[in-house]
């Protein structure tokens, strides 16, 4: 089988849940991510011929987006602010809601800042963060094993020097006075939302990531609230990704927890999506 042949196998099989342009796209991801071909091939060499592992490698991942896998998950990488990420189905994929916080708070960072990016999951906040800055020093937490795993393997890769640490949020503790910049995007999805989440998001991406309990769906805000309060010099910056639905929540906890100066931006969907504040 050759490739212009598998492009067609690929338009065929999806043609019902995706465009052709994203068909397309997905299958010269796959080709370039796995076999490092050039993503010119199906135009100046579309006879050519495929392995059969190659064959057997696409019609996997074929199977794998048929049945709604994120095509992150397929090739076992993600973008984010330019580096080049992995992600598998412990982590959650980097959204573009998540390089507009990392960006909007890269803006209040200065040099030798201390800081800790709370549920780090991938660890792309934290990496893109130092990347952007060397001279700081950053912590990445999260209570996922699996998940700091992948953060140690994507600094090791990218040759940016982060402390990984796997402990809960609720027992993670600082030297109080002693940081500069607390950065999280926790879990926010509150149970009750479940019915307007994408099935590919629900059945493919960590639950332990996504939702709040059912009884508090800013849990996690109130426990990083106080993480930061405690461990934040005077002066020290907050930045939060919300949700927007509890948006308002989130700032009022803020705003009684000895923090000022408190700003809610919107993305770039007009949604009301991050939050900064700074230590009193």
């Amino acid at each position: 089988m050759n490739i212009i042949q598998f492009r067609d196998l690929f338009r065929d099989t999806l043609s019902s849940q995706f465009k052709i342009i994203e068909v397309d796209f997905m299958f010269k991801n796959i080709l370039t991510s796995f076999f490092k071909f050039n993503p010119t091939i199906i135009a100046l060499d579309p006879q050519k011929r495929l392995s059969k592992i190659q064959i057997s490698k696409l019609n996997h991942s074929l199977l794998l987006i048929k049945n709604d896998c994120p095509l992150q998950y397929v090739t076992g990488k993600s973008f984010f602010l330019n580096l080049e990420i992995n992600v598998d189905s412990n982590v959650l994929i980097p959204r573009p809601e998540t390089e507009e916080l990392t960006l909007w708070s890269t803006k209040s960072l200065t040099n030798g800042d201390k800081v800790v990016d709370l549920c780090t999951g991938s660890g792309c906040i934290a990496l893109a963060l130092k990347k952007n800055n060397p001279s700081i020093t950053v912590k990445g937490i999260d209570k996922s094993e699996r998940a700091i795993s992948l953060a140690k393997k994507n600094s090791k890769k990218l040759n940016i020097d982060i402390e990984w640490i796997t402990t809960d949020i609720i027992d993670f503790h600082e030297e109080k006075s002693s940081l500069d910049f607390v950065i999280s995007n926790p879990p926010y999805i509150h149970p009750s939302e479940i019915t307007n989440i994408q099935p590919r998001v629900i059945n493919y991406e960590p639950k332990l990531a996504l939702f709040t309990p059912n009884d508090d769906p800013i849990f996690y805000y109130k426990h990083c609230i106080n993480f930061a309060n405690n461990a934040l010099k005077k002066g020290g910056k907050l930045f939060f990704e919300l949700n927007p639905i509890y948006y308002k929540k989130v700032e009022n906890q803020v705003l009684k927890s000895n923090f000022s100066k408190v700003k809610i931006k919107k993305d770039f969907m007009g949604k009301k999506r991050m939050l900064s504040a700074i230590k009193s």
